[in-house]
């Protein structure tokens, strides 16, 4: 799942510290202004360290007019959106060749282009008065500002993006004020999701790489095992003995494991200063250069058979099974869950949208117009969506070269949950 975070004042510091954008004596590559609203304040290329100091305190940055509020009011200066991609993905990205590795980094970015172009129509918005209430309405001139990072705290392989989105938006009328962070919420799930759709069909597109099964909605590298990747996880390693050592599962004590046990990270620290030490770790474990070199070309360098006509059956079923009504975010997200090699973006949009046009409109929502941000309409699932039987589960699974296993029709769905990484239960 995507994680939105929020970025109080002065904290975009760390992000050109690490990145070396200005004074910056980081060794990650400097940041890159992104979003449709960047190019509006004339911002382009890499990242100028007082242009988004700045634009997060709700000042133009080429003029230094106040554009939002009043600077002791900004108590969230933007939205952090960190896009990860899996751990073998970040494996093959710090291990590889650079051609290898080069293509990686390239799938990634555009993987996280996708998934920002998603956020800004589907998830961005302002609050504006309308009946004597608030409403989202879209939002206009949304900057933000990417930065790679390939290395995590432990220090592991760690390919991710920090998509930092200034908590200032533009609304019909042409005043700017703060987002509606609501919408970012809403939708990282499917913001997410799309993320890895891509990842995965830029990687078998470019690299010819086969995928282990998804598994809620990601899925890593064939070839590239569980005992590899968990030689690769020591930060994953230390929360889960945090938690054991204490008796605690839930998701707080999780989010608080993983601040107790967060190391510092030194900026100085470069790829080239820790690969020695991951290769020693990676043919210790079964990964040598000619292990990872097999597991490009598993499959041909073209892209997956994507959201098949066919398939949308098996997605409205789990939707039915999730609940009696559903958003057009819900839609997207369970189709991407389904596609094991991913699918563009944008095919996964046009599917939903297809998907959500058998759907009728619940009555509490018959009159409401579609918006941006928490406002999407909620759809009523087919009733035979719901009730979808054994026979028909076995012929859409025959379809794509699988049976199912011995038991009672209850079984089914969580059957095929698990197959599609669909959550089912």
């Amino acid at each position: 799942m995507l994680r939105v975070a929020k970025v109080r004042p002065g904290g975009h510091a760390y992000y050109l510290e690490v990145a070396g954008n200005g004074a910056g004596t980081g060794v990650e590559a400097a940041g890159l202004w992104l979003g449709t609203g960047a190019t509006q304040f004339g911002l382009r290329g890499e990242v100028d360290g007082d242009a988004l100091g700045a634009l997060l305190r709700g000042d133009d940055p080429s003029s230094g007019m106040r554009i939002g509020r009043a600077h002791d009011r900004v108590t969230v200066a933007a939205f952090d959106l960190s896009f990860c991609a899996p751990k073998s993905v970040s494996m093959l990205h710090a291990l590889s060749p650079p051609d290898v590795a080069g293509e990686v980094r390239s799938a990634h970015a555009r993987a996280v282009d996708a998934a920002l172009h998603y956020v800004e129509r589907r998830a961005v918005a302002v609050r504006r008065p309308h009946g004597g209430a608030p409403i989202p309405v879209e939002a206009e001139a949304v900057a933000a500002a990417g930065f790679v990072h390939r290395v995590s705290r432990a220090p592991d392989p760690h390919l991710h993006s920090h998509v930092v989105i200034a908590n200032l938006g533009r609304g019909p009328e042409g005043t700017f004020t703060a987002l509606d962070g609501r919408g970012l919420y809403a939708h990282a799930p499917a913001a997410g999701a799309l993320y890895h759709s891509q990842l995965r069909h830029e990687l078998t597109m470019r690299l010819g790489v086969a995928w282990e099964p998804l598994r809620h909605g990601r899925a890593d590298v064939a070839g590239i095992g569980l005992e590899a990747r968990r030689a690769f996880s020591q930060r994953a390693a230390a929360i889960a003995e945090h938690l054991s050592s204490r008796g605690l599962r839930s998701p707080l004590a999780r989010a608080i494991a993983a601040h107790a046990t967060r190391p510092g990270r030194d900026p100085s620290q470069s790829i080239e200063d820790l690969r020695p030490m991951w290769e020693a770790r990676a043919a210790a474990v079964g990964l040598g250069p000619d292990d990872l070199g097999a597991v490009i070309d598993r499959v041909p360098r073209r892209a997956g058979p994507g959201p098949q006509p066919a398939l949308g059956e098996v997605v409205a079923a789990d939707l039915g099974r999730r609940g009696p009504t559903v958003t057009r975010r819900d839609v997207v997200r369970a189709w991407c869950a389904s596609l094991g090699e991913g699918a563009p973006a944008v095919a996964v949009e046009q599917a939903a949208d297809r998907l959500l046009e058998s759907m009728t409109p619940s009555a509490a929502h018959l009159d409401r117009v579609e918006r941006p941000g928490v406002a999407e309409r909620r759809h009523v699932v087919r009733e035979r969506d719901v009730t979808l039987g054994r026979g028909e589960l076995e012929r859409l699974l025959s379809a794509r070269g699988m049976t199912m296993s011995p038991g009672p029709e209850r079984h089914a769905g969580r059957m095929i949950g698990e197959e599609f990484g669909l959550g089912l239960g």
